[in-house]
């Protein structure tokens, strides 16, 4: 015999989530308003969405949509137009052989459900059902049906652009043209939507890649390249060559490398774009870096740093001359990390001056120049002049050369603080590369007061995290490093792949430091010149975390994983 399944009242009773009194009241209120009793306690606050859909789908047999795990296909979208998603507020899921999977916010709609059933039969599918609360409804379904339209829309232009052109025109007579298709309606909307969609996207960099008979757009987000689009090589030349002319690069050279800048304005919004082209046997391939002016709003918090690491930092930045040296590859964040320790300083009483190439950021009340090696402002140049600026605070955007390396330890030396960076595989080698370039030792180990190295790994995405177990080969590559340090979780984290993170499982990125303050020792070795090893031992000694041993530490935290730790930080 089958038990019946509990009503709505008795399933809130046995849940602890009501008592029988206020029960009563509803009903009494349900004969009078003729109400959902669902709607009624409600409204009356005494429960909430999650546990109105939890009690229904008990009594229905329906489970609760999880937008981590559940992944939604453009196959059901395409069967749901996004008008009726909105009108019966609901999501359409996927379509596996037997069924059609929707989430819907109310199971006992009938109009809405005589629609799918419909749906469903045009497709010979029978109907399934899962539950899901308003807010997360209309969150997915803006995600889902908006990326669908942008995909959409980006193929149509695709096709259009080939009729514009003429689809079946050589490839090489097209090279050879005057590049007149790249001011084509469809051409020149085809590459704002590129943009578009990688400033939707959070990409850093946009990647036109020629192939033989194909063309590949690949997007970087997170540090990672990914295929975006790979429309047909027939927009090749039209796509390159509005390119070229938004970037005042000359679109009649093919055959050597140039460099060129545009705006790209949309929404607001203003994105410095840089663009580079090289000559490769397939044509000319096309990279442009994303600089998001207007959206500069870290704080070393929002960097990710550890509590010691901010204290450490704050400490040196409020000290009132020294310099602090940040190092690590291009791409690594030290701009940023740079920016956001400026922003903690008083800029209203304080005059504060960066010399940078470019400048990636735009910060109010403070004063930033450009190298411009035409009209002569290098970084030494310009550090000359600001030195007669009454400054309080420099900032070098990089140290490249033995001059610009010897004025900004005299500045630091001088009673101003200075910011920089430098190319260095880790903390004690940043230190050395100062003295390697020609700097006196002993005047720079007088100006550093801390030296960093950084690097960014991506982060766990929270909507979706699992638990696993890493290779042992993973394990085996830490050496005794982890033993020794006890960094290693009982349990390793990981994001699984949800549509928050487009499957990928990381969402972002945190920034991994190893920090050397400038003891007493370690300067003392700076001043002698002594090799990168034997200033890592001293730190080391003294309570350095290296980048390895940071990295771990993000791991035990459940930041990011071992994987991204071993890819980015180089082995101690």
């Amino acid at each position: 015999m089958q038990t019946k399944a509990p009503g709505l009242g008795e399933f809130l009773i046995n849940k602890g989530v009501i008592d029988q009194a206020q029960l009563a009241e509803a009903l009494v209120e349900q004969k009078r308003s003729h109400e959902r009793l669902g709607e009624i306690l409600q409204n009356r606050g005494l429960i909430t969405e999650w546990d109105l859909l939890d009690a229904l789908g008990s009594q229905l047999g329906h489970r609760l949509f999880d937008p981590s795990h559940d992944e939604v296909t453009r196959q059901a979208l395409e069967l749901v137009p996004a008008e009726s998603a909105r009108r019966y507020d609901l999501l359409p899921v996927c379509v596996d052989e037997l069924h059609l999977v929707v989430a819907m916010k109310d199971p006992l709609d009938v109009e809405a459900l005589d629609h799918l059933h419909h749906v469903a039969s045009r497709v010979d599918r029978e109907l399934s059902i899962l539950l899901a609360p308003a807010e997360t409804l209309a969150q997915a379904r803006d995600l889902h049906y908006g990326r669908l339209q942008g995909d959409r829309n980006v193929s149509q232009l695709i096709e259009s652009v080939i009729d514009e052109i003429g689809g079946g025109r050589d490839i090489e007579i097209e090279l050879e043209g005057d590049g007149s298709s790249a001011q084509d309606a469809g051409v020149v909307t085809l590459v704002d939507q590129i943009i578009g969609k990688a400033i939707q996207e959070r990409a850093t960099d946009i990647h036109v890649e020629p192939q033989e008979h194909s063309l590949v757009i690949r997007y970087r987000v997170d540090g990672i390249l990914y295929d975006a689009l790979t429309p047909p090589r027939a927009v090749y030349a039209g796509a390159v060559s509005r390119l070229k002319i938004m970037a005042n690069m000359d679109i009649a050279e093919r055959r050597t490398t140039q460099d060129g800048r545009f705006t790209f304005r949309r929404d607001g919004r203003e994105v410095d774009m840089r663009v580079s082209s090289i000559p490769t046997v397939h044509g000319e391939k096309i990279v442009m870096r994303l600089l998001d002016k207007t959206n500069f709003n870290y704080s070393l918090t929002d960097l990710g740093l550890a509590e010691q690491d901010i204290a450490s930092m704050r400490q040196a930045i409020h000290r009132p001359h020294g310099m602090i040296l940040l190092s690590g590859p291009t791409g690594s964040g030290k701009t940023t990390t740079l920016y956001a320790a400026m922003k903690e300083l008083d800029s209203l009483s304080l005059n504060i001056t960066t010399i940078e190439d470019p400048v990636e950021y735009q910060i109010g009340r403070i004063n930033q120049v450009q190298v411009n090696k035409r009209k002569q402002v290098t970084f030494a140049n310009a550090l000359r002049a600001f030195l007669r600026q009454d400054p309080d605070v420099i900032m070098v955007g990089e140290i490249r050369d033995q001059e610009t390396a010897d004025i900004a330890i005299r500045a630091a030396l001088t009673g101003h603080m200075v910011f920089s960076t430098i190319h260095a595989n880790d903390a004690p080698s940043t230190a050395a590369r100062l003295v390697s370039m020609g700097a006196e030792p002993f005047m720079a180990a007088s100006a550093l007061t801390l030296v960093a190295a950084q690097r960014l790994v991506r982060r766990n995405c929270p909507r979706c995290l699992e638990q696993y177990e890493p290779a042992k080969e993973l394990l085996m590559a830490l050496g005794e490093d982890a033993d020794d340090f006890g960094a290693l979780p009982d349990k390793f984290v990981r994001g699984a792949g949800c549509a928050a993170c487009r499957g990928r499982g990381y969402a972002g990125r945190v920034a991994v430091i190893e920090k050397m303050e400038m003891t007493p020792a370690l300067r003392e070795l700076v001043a002698q010149k002594r090799p990168a090893g034997v200033m890592k031992q001293q730190a080391v000694s003294e309570g350095m975390l290296t980048l390895q041993q940071a990295g771990l530490k993000k791991v035990r935290d459940g930041v990011t994983t071992l994987e991204e730790v071993l890819r980015v930080c180089i082995s101690d």
